[in-house]
């Protein structure tokens, strides 16, 4: 509970002083605690990035400004604490979806609210995931017999858009009503005999046989099964990626689904031939037991981490991983531990990190003279920990672990040390469903 009050200064203090310049370390000092740490727990406890919470605000208050006002918009955007009109349209259009004028013009009205955590200490589990991801639903699909289009590229970036294309040309001169249509694809993980290649199969429901006389097409079924359901805007393909993280790193590990075995699923809205729309379905099933908090003492791993900073940082580091496992001939091997950290709790630019590690024994004769720098260590000492399913960068995970943690008594968290997930038994590519992860964040025992 202190913790909860802690960060609820924090809130205070930006509501105080929305419109003026803040720094973030006074935001730290008005909750007593230092910036990283106020990171982890402000996100864990609001799902909102610090930064972003102060945005999102700012908007609220400009919108209300625009709607009410009939003042410039550029006098607006200063009295809400953005320095130019350039920073406040572009960061307004990313929040509502328009720029100010056309806001002004229409009967849409955007709310983000002040949030009073100790009004919402006392929600039910299923009551706050609702209130969260209030976009999320959990559907039932029967199988279904469908046509696929199998797709095959040599550029990953792309992939989706251009299997689109191709198979809706396709379906439209084989006689397929295409406003009528549903149309869905997903990702094929089995490897081919050109492993440069990159696949995505496309689907739609069988109803003209004479799409089957081009190649690379049959009539597979659609599993059926559970599945949890999102929308995105067609949009870069970062922006769908980060959806699919939502639901896979944050929604899944804190409702009371796991990962099911069937197939990811996208299925692409379209209005004569263009995307406005991907609905994103995770294959879920319902757990049979909840995850239990440990505490354990650590003792210090040696590692050889692989880390980057800024935009795409998480891809970034898997490839330089990646290069240096096989150019020392170790590509799929089990006997080395894989860890990973990342920047949680800070919305992902240019102060974001991501890190892998793997275990190193004090005798590796692998490890030459450029890799000394890699070399680190993961710290000794306490640790609350949870075994879970692998659920993407594993954010929702620490929500969990931070949440717990804000309301013990026992324990605090020590800002000196990082948190890590570790990885066991990964067999093959398919991490989600092959790994189990336990996530180690670290703790002190508070004083009497």
């Amino acid at each position: 509970m202190e913790t909860i009050k802690a960060v609820q200064n924090a809130i205070d203090y930006m509501e105080d002083h929305l419109c003026e310049r803040m720094e973030l370390d006074r935001i730290a000092e008005a909750a007593y605690m230092s910036l990283p740490n106020l990171y982890r727990v402000f996100y864990a406890l609001t799902g909102h990035p610090l930064v972003e919470y102060i945005r999102k605000r700012r908007i609220n208050r400009a919108a209300v400004g625009l709607r009410h006002l009939d003042s410039p918009i550029l006098d607006i955007a200063l009295e809400c604490g953005f320095d130019s009109y350039r920073t406040f349209a572009a960061v307004f259009k990313k929040n509502t979806g328009m720029t100010p004028g056309m806001y002004r013009k229409t009967d849409v009205y955007y709310s983000f609210e002040r949030i009073c955590l100790l009004e919402r200490v006392g929600y039910a589990e299923d009551r706050e995931l609702s209130l969260r991801f209030s976009d999320v639903k959990v559907i039932r699909v029967s199988p279904m017999r469908v046509i696929a289009y199998h797709h095959a590229s040599l550029v990953r970036e792309g992939l989706e858009e251009e299997a689109f294309r191709v198979f809706y040309e396709m379906l439209m001169n084989a006689g397929f009503q295409m406003e009528k249509t549903r149309i869905w694809g997903y990702d094929d993980p089995e490897p081919s005999e050109n492993s440069k290649l990159h696949h995505y199969v496309m689907m739609a429901p069988l109803e003209n046989r004479s799409v089957i006389d081009y190649s690379n097409v049959a009539v597979i079924t659609l599993p059926g099964g559970l599945y949890a359901v999102s929308k995105v805007p067609a949009g870069p393909t970062d922006s769908i990626i980060a959806a699919w993280n939502r639901l896979l790193a944050e929604w899944l590990p804190r409702s009371n689904f796991k990962l099911g075995n069937h197939p990811f699923v996208e299925e692409f809205q379209h209005h004569h031939g263009q995307v406005n729309r991907l609905k994103l379905l995770l294959p879920v099933t319902r757990k049979q037991e909840q995850t239990t908090i440990g505490i354990s003492e650590l003792p210090s791993k040696r590692v050889l981490s692989f880390r980057s900073t800024g935009l795409h940082c998480q891809s970034a580091a898997d490839d330089l991983m990646t290069i240096w496992l096989m150019e020392n001939g170790l590509a799929g091997d089990l006997n080395r531990t894989l860890f990973m950290s990342n920047s949680y709790g800070i919305a992902e630019g240019h102060d974001s990190w991501y890190e892998l590690a793997i275990s190193v024994a004090d005798n590796d004769n692998r490890i030459a003279d450029q890799d000394i720098g890699r070399m680190s260590w993961l710290d000794e000492g306490l640790y609350a920990h949870m075994t879970t399913d692998a659920y993407g960068v594993m954010t929702g995970v620490l929500d969990m672990l931070y949440e717990w943690l804000s309301q013990n008594d026992e324990y605090q968290s020590d800002d000196q040390r990082k948190w890590f997930a570790k990885y066991s038994s990964v067999n093959g590519a398919d991490v989600e469903r092959s790994a189990s992860v336990t996530c180690y964040i670290p703790v002190l025992r508070k004083m009497n």
